[in-house]
């Protein structure tokens, strides 16, 4: 495990999530899916993996967002 804690996961997934790099890569994979959505000469095996990819960077981000969120909550627990 590359954690001690829930805070210390949370606080690396909020710098990577805030980070602009990260951000500008994650936006580009994505408009580069929807260009080939878009695109009424793509193949249906090439817009089958542009979904795909869009439905793992969704699944990716909405973990990251629930470990953060797991995070606020357990810490709120613990002020109780």
């Amino acid at each position: 495990v590359l954690f001690r804690s829930l805070g210390e996961k949370s606080a690396k997934i909020k710098t990577l999530m805030n980070d602009d790099t990260f951000k500008d890569i994650i936006s580009e994979i994505v408009e580069r899916q929807v260009a080939i959505f878009m695109d009424a000469y793509s193949e249906t095996n090439e817009r089958d993996r542009a979904h795909d990819i869009v439905c793992a960077i969704n699944e990716i981000t909405n973990y990251m967002e629930s470990v953060v969120a797991d995070d606020k909550i357990s810490k709120r627990k613990r002020k109780k």
